[in-house]
């Protein structure tokens, strides 16, 4: 269900950020159903080059060599960390829409938010956004390799990930598992000490191949 009202204050608070001018926050969180002109389309093109110049700064001076820079950075601007960062937000109870909205909306309207906040505060404040919301929680947050595998094979229209896991040795004290794991047509695997470790690395592996 949609929403035609924008509790600015509130919204301003769940974003951390206060607008000189807010419509700008108002158009950041204006879906296209709602308006054809004033939404949030345009700021979303603004905030994706804003983000992509936070990230690649931080990279720059925190990252490794160009190709590792180049991945992470790819990683960091992509829709499941931006749609994370929207959902921890909270965005989308603010999100101005006619019905429901997919979920690719969810990072489009973060970076109409970063956009907005360019266009209010320059890049200062919207790089202290880009920081707290995304970087930050990015590097914070553990892995979950087969939550991010089984969202990506969904993305893409493919059958979601088979598992196949079973102890292969060790010891009663000290268990070695093997995972066999089929996506998007090719097989890969992983060991650990426990199953869910097992899968988590073949999932891993999958992510790293399947993605380049």
């Amino acid at each position: 269900m949609g929403r035609t009202f924008l509790d600015i204050a509130a919204a301003e608070r769940a974003i951390g950020y206060k607008f000189k001018d807010n419509r700008l926050l108002t158009r950041a969180l204006t879906h296209s159903s709602a308006s054809r002109t004033d939404n949030y389309e345009k700021l979303e093109f603004l905030g994706d080059s804003v983000i992509q110049l936070a990230v690649t700064k931080w990279l720059y001076a925190n990252g490794g060599d160009e190709g590792e820079m180049t991945a992470e950075r790819q990683r960091l601007v992509s829709h499941w960390p931006l749609k994370r960062a929207s959902e921890a937000l909270g965005l989308t109870n603010y999100i101005i829409s006619v019905g429901d909205v997919g979920e690719k909306a969810l990072s489009s309207v973060y970076e109409a938010v970063a956009g907005a906040i360019f266009a209010d505060g320059g890049f200062a404040a919207a790089e202290r956004f880009i920081k707290r919301t995304l970087i930050s929680a990015h590097l914070s947050a553990p892995k979950n390799y087969k939550g991010e595998l089984q969202e990506y094979v969904q993305s893409k229209g493919a059958p979601l990930p088979e598992y196949r896991t079973e102890r292969s040795g060790g010891t009663a004290n000290s268990p070695q598992f093997v995972c066999n794991l089929l996506v998007c047509g090719k097989s890969f695997s992983g060991t650990g000490k426990s199953k869910s470790e097992a899968e988590k690395r073949a999932a891993k592996s999958a992510l790293e191949a399947i993605k380049e």
